[in-house]
């Protein structure tokens, strides 16, 4: 019989359980045994994030942590099968300590540490993305050098010296690259030439004119020069890669990118601690795309109704910004919602800041909208970016119409507060409140874009838009875009549904026009849990109610902001922050 991952989490408890002495310690020896545990536990958790932290530098320079912003992953097959065996020593020394000996705090820690490093040995071993997707290399080199441009968290001198040096490590992730993937799927191959495409522009555009924006010009000349050289070897090798990706990699074999019923359950469970069936998840969706279309069919009606729902949905949706007005628009929309969670209490906001509104990078133009904020650790540069993605030159007059309906002005004001005000930005600035710095790494996406896509439908419940039956519709497409998503991960990669047709379902779940859908679909192929958006926001309001109840129920007088505050402020997995809300 082959062990799925809630029989191996369960005959783990039952050893646990049974392992020690059927004689009762007496106290004192339970107390010792209880501080051995929690110091066992608190020097693996250090000694974890250290290695964590060497082993990804460039995630390590996005959390805030810099003592390894000169290099770059090492993604050869050394390092790969290296990063492997040590995961596994990791999580040997984990399950030794007994649960039952830590404190609830400690207990909840364990718990999301443990998920996390079976998370990256089932990426390791069994997703494989070092091997089939190509995409994971150029984004390596894009989120190094961004990493480093974006926030200016040393002097410019010191970045571009972790930079060049950065830019050197350029041919060892080609290196890897061609040495690793053996095939991958023609479309991931595609999108890897894109983005490859737009990683050597980005060298050759944005990063020399952030660098002169924040004082190159009073660098040392031989550093520049170092710099200039670092990057024009650097672009050399990224075209090289991109010509190996079109005339080598795009003849082999066309991968398989689906993940199938049991890594696909098991990625859930790990990455997003969602542990529900497969099937019954499905079931839970389609019933909610019943009743989301019921709704917009009703909100629909109250706009024209002598229109279908569709056909309101697309007026809606063709009203938006023109393409030079899009950035101004999304900033008026953040002000906006700023003021309104200040009038009405909705969470205690961390700081007076906003951030910056500016175009989507162009090596990370895959999505419509995104949020870059300081990583928990980063003590200095604070600033924030709100990215969105303009139209590309080189689509069609269609294609760009059709990616502007995404925009539609009460669909941009249901995202300024989703990446904004109060999701994203909100939330991931109370990272700094997180008590314990696993939670501040390992946060799962199903709390943080559940969180903010929450928030889209909270704050209309709560008065935004004045009842204008047009911002409740917006909100309600953007959230049958998720359902959408949650379909479109399930059909592919556990039903085998076809792109295509997935695609086309897409199209009626979520209003949405053929090409956005068609792309939104396509990143279904390598993001296959992005369910995690609407999966989140349906168990926050659950808890929500389950909170609202507990506190009735004491003679407490539940309140927004307090139970918004709490939330944010636990930096739990939802499961997890159930149990500590209603303290089960």
């Amino acid at each position: 019989m082959r062990l799925t991952a809630p029989m191996f989490l369960a005959l783990l408890a039952v050893c646990v359980a049974c392992g020690g002495s059927h004689t009762k310690p007496p106290p004192s020896a339970t107390l010792d045994a209880t501080r051995h545990s929690a110091s066992a536990f608190s020097s693996l958790c250090d000694e974890f994030l250290g290695w964590y932290f060497a082993s990804r530098p460039v995630r390590a320079t996005q959390l805030g942590v810099h003592d390894h912003d000169h290099r770059l992953p090492d993604l050869s097959p050394g390092g790969i099968e290296r990063s492997t065996r040590e995961l596994h020593g990791w999580l040997e020394r984990l399950v030794s300590i007994d649960a039952d000996t830590l404190q609830a705090h400690e207990r909840y820690d364990r718990e999301i540490l443990e998920h996390a490093i079976r998370g990256q040995l089932l990426e390791l071993e069994h997703v494989a993305g070092w091997r089939h997707n190509p995409m994971l290399y150029t984004r390596a080199v894009a989120d190094g050098i961004a990493s480093l441009i974006d926030r200016e968290f040393a002097p410019l001198e010191q970045r571009l010296e972790s930079l060049v040096t950065r830019l050197h490590g350029v041919q060892d992730v080609v290196r890897a690259a061609r040495k690793n993937l053996d095939g991958a799927p023609q479309l991931w191959v595609e999108l890897a030439l894109r983005n490859t495409r737009g990683t050597i522009g980005f060298l050759g555009r944005e990063v020399p004119q952030g660098l002169r924006a924040q004082g190159l010009a009073q660098v040392d000349p031989q550093l520049v020069r170092r710099w200039k050289r670092a990057r024009n070897d650097a672009v050399d090798q990224l075209d090289a890669f991109a010509v190996w990706l079109r005339d080598d990699l795009a003849w082999r074999e066309n991968r398989e990118f689906r993940l199938g019923r049991d890594v696909f359950q098991r990625k859930l469970l790990y990455d997003e601690h969602i542990d529900v069936d497969i099937d019954e998840l499905n079931e839970f969706n389609e019933a909610a795309i019943r009743e989301y279309q019921a709704w917009v069919e009703k909100e629909a009606a109250r706009v024209d109704p002598n229109r279908t729902a569709r056909e309101v949905m697309a007026s809606i949706a063709a009203d938006y910004p023109p393409p030079d007005e899009l950035i101004e628009t999304a900033r008026r929309f953040v002000d906006e919602a700023r003021e309104f969670v200040l009038r009405r209490r909705i969470v205690t906001l961390p700081s007076d800041e906003l951030p910056i509104v500016r175009p989507t990078p162009r090596y990370a133009r895959s999505g419509f909208a995104s949020m870059s904020t300081p990583g928990p650790f980063e003590r200095r540069a604070t600033e924030a970016y709100y990215n969105i993605t303009t139209v590309d030159p080189a689509w069609s007059d269609e294609q760009q119409a059709q990616h502007l309906t995404y925009f539609n002005r009460p669909g941009l004001l249901g995202i300024s507060v989703h990446e904004v005000m109060p999701g994203h930005f909100v939330q991931l600035l109370f990272r700094q409140q997180i008590p314990t710095d696993v939670r501040k790494v390992f946060l799962p996406a199903s709390f943080i874009e559940g969180w903010a896509h929450y928030t889209e439908q909270m704050m209309v419940d709560e008065g935004l838009g004045d009842g204008d039956p047009r911002v409740r519709l917006g909100q309600l497409r953007r959230a049958l875009q998720r359902h959408a998503r949650w379909y479109a991960g399930l059909a592919m990669h556990v039903y085998d549904v076809p792109l295509e047709e997935a695609a086309r379902r897409f199209e009626e779940i979520a209003y949405f026009a053929p090409f956005p859908a068609l792309r939104e679909t396509q990143r279904g192929t390598y993001d296959p849990t992005y369910l995690y958006y609407a999966h989140g926001r349906m168990e926050i309001f659950k808890l929500r109610d389950e909170y609202r109840r507990h506190k009735e129920s004491r003679g407490e007088t539940f309140e927004l902001a307090e139970f918004h505050d709490r939330l944010l402020r636990l930096g739990l997995p939802l499961p997890l922050a159930r149990r500590a809300l209603l303290r089960q």
